[in-house]
């Protein structure tokens, strides 16, 4: 049984950290967001290049192992990062590194900030969460709720609630990949920058299907309770 989230406080329509809001019928405000972020981290300001974000503890049992050793290959795509963390030193500092190779397509922010952390969540086009192991994991949630579509590593509570693109219905809710190596990791980028850069119906119907799902406690406690009353 997968955990919730707070619908009414992770709200796209309402959320008080953001300076722009929007619905799944109108994404104007998610657009605003993405320029008012790529302004605020010191990324160009562009609407056609995928935003991807990234909070997170910066641990091994996160991936961040593989994000580093594929960064270089990563970055030669037409695509911006925006990182925010702490955790293990030696990613901090990797992290920190490539933000000053790439500075004008990775942000590196190596700190705690809530206001950030909802505006990425708000902004960005895609969120990576590559976790090695991830017994649930709510990221992906938050993510979905503003229509930022996550690539994740299926696995654990991701697998449970991250629902792969199908490019046949054109049924997800996002991207994923099933082993933790460098070429599915890989794949899975190259196939999300396809979807976005080629099929902007098929991009949108992804956004649409993830804030629409239903994450809310309401519908988590309601599984607690029935898997209770069936023991």
């Amino acid at each position: 049984v997968v955990n919730g989230i707070d619908t009414d406080i992770y709200n796209p329509e309402t959320d008080n950290l953001l300076e722009y809001h929007f619905n799944k019928d109108d994404l104007s405000g998610k657009l605003a967001n993405k320029r008012a972020l790529q302004e605020k981290v010191g990324l160009l300001v562009r609407d056609d290049v995928p935003l991807v974000g990234i909070v997170s503890r910066l641990t091994w049992q996160k991936g961040f192992d593989l994000v580093v050793d594929q960064l270089h290959n990563l970055l030669q795509d037409d695509v911006q990062i925006v990182l925010l963390g702490t955790g293990d030193p030696s990613f901090e500092q990797s992290f920190a590194w490539f933000g000053q190779a790439y500075p004008e397509k990775l942000s590196a922010n190596i700190t705690f900030d809530v206001k950030l952390a909802q505006e990425i969540y708000a902004a960005c086009d895609m969120f990576l969460m590559p976790s090695r192991f991830e017994p649930c994991g709510l990221s992906q949630m938050m993510a979905m709720r503003y229509g930022t579509l996550p690539l994740v590593h299926e696995v654990g509570g991701l697998r449970d609630t991250v629902q792969p693109y199908n490019v046949v219905d054109g049924s997800g809710t996002g991207f994923s990949f099933n082993n933790l190596s460098g070429y599915w990791f890989n794949w899975a980028v190259d196939e999300a920058l396809a979807v976005y850069y080629n099929n902007k119906q098929a991009w949108y119907g992804l956004q649409e299907q993830a804030m629409t799902r239903d994450f809310s406690w309401d519908t988590a406690s309601q599984r607690y309770n029935d898997l209770y009353q069936s023991l």
